[in-house]
């Protein structure tokens, strides 16, 4: 299945109905969307996140806890105020919590989020001072999908929007399989041609590497390189599924960006079966 993180502020009527028309070939995680709230200044009450979840008409595989960001009691009462309420979130162990707070976790839930790894410092070192602490137990990285990380460690799922780089920022991640990711950026395809290996797996992708050195494609939102990282990443989720049962979930905010990994996923998914 073509796993997708998208969170509550994203759910719109457009994507839920999108969503539902197909169900079967997609595993949804629901993030409250407090990351988002947080940098616009905006708060999003429990009782509303709720009322969202029990609203929607489609069933998703997981949703979290709405968390506060930098407020791990906070983030424990609203845990706590869902249960009451009869829902099962996953909920997240927030940066600069006391490691006890795993152990509470584990009492309710069969997994923890682990927040705090997104524009933080020394974020890998700060998960990998986690992990030893956590006895094994399944754990979602929130934000962070580094290949070498996920290949050393398996976690039980994680999640991240880099595969939106080239449509961003003008650098694609392009997968190259195994585990390995090259960087290729606008700049790079526009003046060298790229290399034989980039070429023969830009090729397998279904592109011409000779479009990336044309300026335009690597603007808009159907834009060949943005595509192109779409596909990557579809690829690197599935291949690490398929070796170290990851589920590693592409976070997405547009019904734009929803099509193209649908798209990008039935292209590859034979592949995989």
């Amino acid at each position: 299945m073509l796993n997708l993180l998208i969170a509550y502020p994203y759910m719109t009527r457009d994507m839920v109905s999108f969503i539902s028309q197909h169900e079967r070939d997609i595993r949804l995680l629901i993030d409250s969307g407090a990351f988002t709230d947080w940098k616009s200044g905006k708060e999003t009450s429990v009782e509303e996140y709720m009322d969202f979840l029990e609203s929607l008409p489609v069933k998703p595989w997981r949703y979290f806890v709405l968390d506060k960001i930098g407020d791990s009691q906070g983030t424990k009462k609203n845990y706590e105020i869902m249960l009451n309420r009869g829902f099962k979130p996953i909920p997240i162990f927030t940066r600069g919590s006391d490691l006890d707070d795993l152990d509470y976790y584990y009492e309710t839930s069969d997994i923890v989020g682990i927040g705090g790894l997104v524009g933080t410092k020394n974020s890998k070192g700060y998960l990998k001072h986690v992990i030893s602490k956590n006895k094994n137990r399944p754990l979602h990285w929130l934000g962070l999908t580094h290949s070498s990380m996920v290949g050393h460690y398996k976690p039980f799922s994680c999640d991240a929007s880099s595969w939106e780089s080239g449509g961003r920022y003008g650098q694609i991640s392009v997968y190259m399989g195994k585990g390995v990711f090259k960087s290729y950026s606008k700049k790079e395809a526009i003046e060298t041609a790229p290399s034989s290996q980039m070429w023969k797996i830009i090729r397998s992708y279904g592109f011409n590497p000779r479009e990336l050195q044309i300026e335009k494609n690597w603007r808009g939102g159907w834009s060949i390189s943005r595509t192109l990282g779409c596909q990557s990443w579809t690829r690197y989720a599935m291949d690490v599924e398929t070796q170290f049962k990851t589920k590693l979930f592409l976070a997405l905010t547009t019904r734009q960006a929803l099509e193209m990994c649908l798209m990008a996923y039935k292209k590859d998914s034979e592949v995989f079966v």
